[in-house]
């Protein structure tokens, strides 16, 4: 299943704009009963806190989001598109959730894999990258989604076990993947950020960072306009060296200078 998202105006509204009252209406609206344990799992680990709020718009994304964990059955999602856009924000928030694993697809073999599922059956997946996921070990994850069941043969010693996992992945492209794992996810392609979209999430996370909103208004600027970048990421780092507008300016400089 894949679902093409636009941002548009959704993505210059306010954060937060999926709060604890639009969750308590999703749980109100799909009623809590005995099979739903892992509603209980998700409003267990999410209290402290309000899950995505971090994360500026998507508020369609984050409610999908949100029915994937209320969900009876294991819903998978993966998110596509260009670095940058808030897909591995969606996953950090996800890491928050209790019994989650965080795994790099570039960084994943296939015996650690497994290995971690049979050790810590853990209720969420977290993959970044996945494209970067070797073959054979798309293939463990693939019987991971379609049937819960992880099975490893070693030393003629063959071990399995039935988990309930839901899989969470990102992607900066599908075409590395395999396409029986790929149809298991629905799958949401993200868009490259217009120039008002970078600005607001960009001030809002300098913010999150103590940047001045003065000061943030012109690194989202000079960051768009001079070095010719979508990388909100080269926001955060210029944040970090920058105190007033003259340094961004001779910061930008210096960047465009040694850039290939």
């Amino acid at each position: 299943m894949t679902i093409p998202f636009k941002q548009g105006r959704e993505l210059i509204t306010a954060m937060g704009e999926i709060d604890h009252a639009e969750a308590k209406h999703v749980v109100q609206k799909y009623p809590l009963d005995p099979r739903r344990k892992n509603t209980d799992t998700m409003l267990k680990s999410s209290s402290p806190y309000k899950l995505f709020d971090n994360i500026i718009g998507y508020n369609d994304v984050k409610k999908l989001f949100n029915l994937s964990l209320i969900s009876e059955k294991p819903v998978h999602v993966l998110l596509v598109g260009p670095p940058a856009s808030a897909k591995t924000l969606f996953m950090l928030e996800c890491m928050k959730l209790q019994r989650a694993y965080f795994t790099l697809g570039s960084h994943s073999t296939k015996s650690g894999m497994i290995d971690y599922l049979f050790a810590n059956r853990p209720r969420y997946l977290i993959v970044d990258e996945i494209e970067h996921m070797p073959i054979k070990d798309q293939t463990a994850l693939l019987s991971l989604m379609e049937s819960g069941m992880i099975t490893e043969t070693k030393f003629q010693k063959t071990r399995n076990t039935q988990l309930k996992t839901w899989v969470f992945a990102t992607s900066n492209g599908t075409d590395r993947m395999l396409i029986p794992l790929l149809s298991r996810f629905v799958v949401l392609h993200f868009k490259q950020y217009k120039y008002i979209d970078f600005c607001k999430v960009a001030v809002h996370l300098l913010n999150l960072e103590g940047v001045a909103e003065e000061i943030s208004v012109s690194i989202a600027d000079a960051v768009w306009n001079k070095l010719k970048s979508k990388d909100i990421r080269d926001c955060v780092k210029i944040g970090h060296l920058v105190k007033n507008k003259e340094e961004i300016d001779w910061l930008v400089e210096t960047l465009k200078n040694y850039r290939k």
